[in-house]
């Protein structure tokens, strides 16, 4: 439902759609009222505010991802290399005790 201030927008951008619980329309609306701005001025204003600590989040979450495969990969390539240096050996202890 546009608001009396929503017509400097009307046309400029694309529009987003979201459901919000009653209480925040309430108090969305309350606030715009109260101030004489829209709803889609306190929308963008949240928006701005909460994406830096939203998107800093999400780059944390996929950096610690990426150093938990990183380890993993890691312990998974010296373990197939001591199992391989194993093999060797005990092929070779095998074949000298052979040739012996």
């Amino acid at each position: 439902m546009a608001t009396r201030k929503q017509h400097g927008w009307v046309g400029r951008g694309p529009v987003v759609s979201v459901r919000l619980e009653p209480e925040l329309i309430d108090r969305l609306d309350t606030l715009a009222e109260r101030t004489g701005r829209s709803r889609g001025t306190y929308l963008r204003m949240a928006l701005w505010a909460a994406l830096p600590s939203l998107e800093r989040m999400h780059w944390e979450q996929v950096a610690a991802d990426f150093e938990e495969l990183a380890i993993k990969d890691a312990f998974e390539e010296i373990t197939l290399g001591l199992m391989e240096d194993a093999l060797k050996n005990d092929r070779r202890k095998r074949y000298d005790k052979d040739t012996a």
